[in-house]
């Protein structure tokens, strides 16, 4: 897997501000991408902020107006999918400490589909040894 990060800035609309822009978009293998079509992965949500996570939380307890935010959470850009991951993302900061931010997070999602891909590999009836520590007091 490949991340491709693209950085641009544009003139914001008022008051002519800079506007930072990151195009970011991961670039899987061809074995990567059968496995997240096999398993049916493009719907997991690889990053989520806390406020999003319990967005979607009460939202699912049928919290109408936490339905509207988590709808809001994915236009900003506060979860990912692996599909989104995968079809790319557009993402607009004010300034370079959101840049920052947001590169970080997206690093973190990309951190996790690895995960979640090389976790789907094992999947064919071998076994894994862990070996386990002894407790300390």
């Amino acid at each position: 897997m490949q991340l491709k990060v693209r950085r641009g800035q544009k003139t914001g609309m008022l008051g002519g501000k800079v506007v930072f822009t990151l195009d970011v978009r991961a670039e899987l293998t061809p074995d990567e991408q059968a496995l997240a079509e096999r398993y049916k992965l493009w719907p997991e949500v690889v990053y989520s902020t806390e406020a999003s996570t319990a967005n979607a939380e009460r939202a699912h307890a049928g919290n109408i107006a936490a339905l509207g935010a988590l709808i809001a959470d994915k236009v900003l850009k506060k979860f990912f999918t692996i599909k989104d991951l995968v079809s790319g993302q557009h993402i607009e900061c004010k300034d370079l400490s959101q840049v920052l931010a947001a590169e970080e997070q997206v690093r973190v999602a990309c951190g996790n589909l690895k995960r979640y891909l090389e976790v789907a590999t094992t999947f064919d009836g071998r076994e894994v040894v862990v070996e386990i520590a002894a407790a300390t007091a």
